[in-house]
């Protein structure tokens, strides 16, 4: 079964073999006229329609291993300094990688891995101009006065907090 790319991509050809011009190709299937032209000196060469093997490393991640941790990342705040915390940080992450699959990363593929879970990151700030006192005062119980930590947040976690203030 083909993808809905190489449908395209065969859609190209076929209009191009019918005498289209590229510039026709490309406004009728709302298609940039390199992609157009790209797409039929492929297949010129080649005779497909297929993308060609990726170079890079694969993840080390496996499937379900990423869905636990997306889980996690959005359901439990994690302990820290003797109580709960209010989100994560990226080492925090590393460390739980670690210690549940064996696997230790980096702190920017561990930014990478909340970037794709959905987790938004939080910079502190002494005041927020649409924050209400008690939101505030609830914000700095949980950071240090003059800390300069980032925090990733589970946006159900962010709106919880919002909604309660």
């Amino acid at each position: 079964m083909k993808s809905a790319k190489e449908k395209e991509r065969e859609l190209i050809v076929k209009l191009h073999n019918k005498g289209k011009t590229v510039r026709d190709i490309a406004y009728t299937l709302d298609v940039s006229k390199s992609k157009a032209a790209f797409w039929i000196n492929r297949h010129k060469e080649t005779q497909n329609f297929k993308d060609k093997p990726r170079s890079g490393r694969k993840s080390q991640l496996t499937k379900e291993q990423f869905t636990n941790i997306k889980e996690v990342l959005n359901d439990i705040p994690p302990p820290r300094y003797g109580g709960e915390s209010i989100g994560w940080d990226t080492k925090m992450l590393i460390r739980f990688i670690k210690d549940n699959f064996g696997l230790s990363f980096g702190i920017r593929y561990a930014q990478k891995i909340m970037h794709k879970c959905g987790i938004e990151l939080i910079t502190p700030r002494q005041e927020h101009a649409k924050s209400s006192y008690a939101a505030r005062t609830v914000y700095r119980m949980d950071f240090k006065k003059n800390s300069k930590k980032n925090i990733w947040v589970a946006p159900s976690l962010i709106s919880t907090k919002r909604a309660s203030g």
